[in-house]
């Protein structure tokens, strides 16, 4: 009676876990590439196997959710559009603050130049 209590906890626990940190078919490969509904039930019925079989492959779904949710949030340089000034174009920039320290030029002139020399 015991061991069947046992395993019916351990099986809802397992669904409960898995909806909890994300686990979806496709984040792993291999025998553990399953939902959450899944795990239950193999954890409900071939018990011995399929419970340490999920605490086994809970780190790895862990780490895959985690790299799929920083993927999401870091933009990639693809999605960035900056323009890297070249070596020509900060010279340009450092003479210009320099004129503009010295007086030679106002703030208004600085500004638009340097979304000349940047391409902005």
């Amino acid at each position: 009676m015991w061991m069947i209590l046992i395993v019916v906890v351990s099986a809802i626990w397992v669904v409960i876990d898995a909806k909890n940190i994300g686990v979806k078919k496709g984040l792993v490969t291999g025998l553990g590439n399953m939902g959450p509904w899944s795990w239950f039930f193999v954890t409900l019925l071939l018990w011995i196997i399929g419970f340490p079989m999920y605490l086994y492959y809970r780190g790895k779904f862990k780490l895959a959710v985690a790299g799929t949710s920083n993927a999401e949030k870091t933009p990639t340089s693809a999605s960035i559009n900056v323009k890297q000034p070249d070596n020509m174009a900060i010279e340009d920039l450092e003479k210009l603050a320099a004129l503009k320290d010295k007086g030679l030029i106002t703030q208004g002139e600085f500004e638009i130049k340097k979304k000349q020399i940047l391409g902005i």
